[in-house]
């Protein structure tokens, strides 16, 4: 399946940012990433914990944004 231009620029951004879209072999194929189909317009969800909370990063259309939200929060390797 071809990635949509949401998707395309979300590496894009990754690649200009000098971040790492983690990697995982969860469904979406990213970390902190995770689907819920009942958000259609955008169904996947960015999360992580910090300081023993677990922290919302937003609502994207594709696995890509959400992995490059993820990746912001988590800082250049």
């Amino acid at each position: 399946m071809p990635l949509s231009a949401a998707a395309r620029r979300a590496l894009a951004q990754s690649e200009a940012e000098g971040l790492t879209l983690v990697r995982s072999d969860n469904a979406t194929g990213f970390k902190g990433v995770y689907r819920n189909d009942s958000r259609k317009s955008k169904p996947f969800h960015a999360q992580l914990w910090r300081s023993g909370k677990l922290e919302s990063l937003g609502r994207f259309a594709t696995a890509e944004e959400a992995a490059l939200v993820f990746a912001r929060a988590l800082g250049p390797e």
